[in-house]
């Protein structure tokens, strides 16, 4: 239960509203009470103070008070349980943004989407349906002993020893059967998100091998494990909830049966026993809800341990305690570099001195799983090296805030992702201030001005899921033109070409030619046409650098071979 504490004290900031809840409920079901319980009395017969007209409207003002309480209860309980949940999404996102994407790397898209959006609305329950119930049971319990006692002692213990089995009893037995079909449940419908959201990532793959059947029939064995999960905790509701009732029905038949006993040997009179008849009946549909509600309580507790798992992982790296001034220069500067991937048999870099002095342009070639792209990550510090130092104008990048860092930088990785929404949308990402004139400008820079003069709502045109809605290269440049938008001195181009044919390639490379200039820049390519834009070309091999050399004017030939 340690797991769910966590997310209760996070309510803190919406205890206005979670009390509010709390008490609508507390008073409704107070106001039900009161209400059955003088309709107790009514019906057998007896007449309450100040007669029978007095009573009639004492009991319309309690059913109109109860209707509007229910309508009370369940804004204010709806409103904290999404204002709450709205917080959760927050926070989670909060936490898990420091450990992309090193801590973040082994975990499918499906799976982290599943955890933020299903995980998490598994926890609504934790308050609308078992902190809320169980604090008005607990409430409730001492005025309605205090009502039945007014039949006899023994009455008062016979009911509440039966809502104590109702309310803890039941639903214990209920959490524990219903633990494994809850988990199950929680497992299977994260897998099923996470292979559909695989399906329609890769159904233009599936489809050119012939597999999306083969997936469809995964998905379908996962739908059916999950539905046969759905199954057996809907057995467990089912019968903790007759259980429950036949309780609550078996206890009222018993007051009436003490209640006679009582009014023979003269203990009380046959209104009181109306009235804790009634009053029993009202008080068993307030716990009604538990059995069911703590049923769930093992997907809601293995919900919250998948949302923790994420939570709670330690990032990759840290914002030093106290960061150090932004360099004034550009230079950076690897010195006896060597990092080892988390589970890796062998490093993937080993003793890397590197210097890209301000406004240098260095172009890094070599195959694939050399260990390009990973220097690339230090310089962005995703990662920290084992060993060696990456500086900026001298200061160690753990010495400075990752912000600042990131400011500085524009970075153009291989996947530059078209988010689904509107180019306007698109290059705000680097900078939401930026004017229409100013994106126009960059577009335009980027080689973009035919393709922007042909779109039907300019800067708001939605470019479809995953720029479904441009060309490759125009995708490209899309992401060209948002890295150029943030203007940063420093440029980090990961494989700019990659997926282009030769022409547009070719005008690619031109585009950027004037845009790198004066800036600090570190091209990663094995293609020949990328390298041509760099002033140095250094070769990468197997972690290690092996030579640099001047870039070879001729696109066709092979740049940074080894002197």
């Amino acid at each position: 239960m340690r797991d769910l504490w966590r997310f209760l004290t996070l309510m803190r900031p919406r205890i206005g509203w979670v009390l509010t809840g709390i008490l609508t409920s507390l008073l409704t079901t107070a106001t039900g009470i009161v209400l059955l319980g003088m309709v107790g009395g009514l019906v057998v017969g007896g007449t309450l103070v100040g007669g029978a007209a007095i009573a009639g409207l004492v009991l319309r003002g309690l059913a109109v008070l109860r209707g509007g309480g229910r309508y009370a209860e369940k804004l204010s309980t709806h409103q904290a349980t999404f204002r709450v949940i709205a917080d959760l999404r927050v926070w989670f996102f909060d936490r898990a943004i420091p450990l992309a994407p090193a801590k973040l790397g082994g975990v499918r898209a499906g799976d982290l989407l599943s955890r933020m959006v299903s995980d998490i609305d598994a926890l609504d329950g934790l308050y609308q349906q078992i902190l809320v119930p169980t604090t008005v049971a607990l409430v409730l319990a001492i005025p309605v002993g205090l009502i039945l006692a007014d039949v006899a002692p023994y009455v008062a213990w016979l009911a509440l020893g039966a809502l104590v089995i109702a309310a803890i009893v039941i639903p214990a037995i209920a959490e524990a059967c219903g633990r494994s079909a809850g988990r199950e449940q929680l497992g299977r419908t994260a897998e099923l998100r996470t292979a559909t959201v695989d399906q329609i990532q890769g159904l233009a793959d599936l489809l050119a091998n012939q597999a999306e059947d083969r997936h469809r029939a995964k998905i379908g064995t996962i739908e059916r494990a999950r539905e046969m999960a759905g199954l057996r905790a809907a057995v467990v509701a089912a019968v903790s909830a007759a259980g429950s009732q036949a309780l609550g029905q078996g206890t009222v038949v018993l007051v009436v049966v003490l209640g006679a006993l009582a009014i023979q040997a003269g203990q009380t009179d046959l209104q009181s026993v109306g009235i804790a008849a009634f009053v029993v009946l009202a008080a068993f549909e307030a716990v009604a809800p538990l059995p069911f509600a703590y049923q769930m309580l093992g997907r809601t507790r293995a919900a919250a341990r998948r949302i923790l798992q994420i939570a709670d992982a330690d990032p990759a790296v840290v914002d030093p305690a106290n960061k150090q001034p932004m360099p004034s220069t550009t230079t950076l500067e690897l010195s006896g570099i060597g990092f080892r991937y988390p589970g890796a048999d062998r490093p993937v870099l080993d003793r890397i001195d590197l210097t890209i002095k301000s406004g240098e342009r260095v172009a890094l070639v070599g195959p694939s799983g050399s260990g390009k792209s990973t220097l690339l990550s230090l310089i962005l510090r995703f990662h920290d090296p084992d060993s060696g130092t990456v500086t900026l104008g001298g200061v160690d990048l753990r010495a400075l805030s990752l912000a600042d860092l990131h400011g500085r930088i524009g970075m153009l990785a291989q996947t530059s992702p078209i988010l689904a929404g509107t180019l306007r949308a698109n290059l705000a990402i680097a900078d939401p201030e930026a004017s229409d004139a100013r994106m126009r400008e960059v577009l335009i820079a980027c080689g973009l001005k035919r393709f922007l003069d042909g779109l039907p709502s300019g800067l708001d045109t939605w470019l479809g899921e995953t720029g479904a809605r441009v060309s490759g290269g125009q995708a490209r440049r899309i992401a060209l033109a948002r890295v150029m938008l943030k203007d940063a001195p420093i440029l980090l181009l990961d494989e700019p070409t990659e997926g282009l044919d030769a022409d547009t390639e070719r005008a690619l490379i031109e585009t950027l030619r004037p845009l790198v200039e004066g800036r600090t820049v570190l091209i990663i390519s094995h293609r020949p046409a990328a390298a041509t834009l760099a002033q140095r070309v250094v070769r990468m091999e197997a972690g290690r650098l092996a030579a640099s050399s001047a870039p070879d004017s001729d696109p066709a030939g092979t740049p940074g071979s080894p002197a």
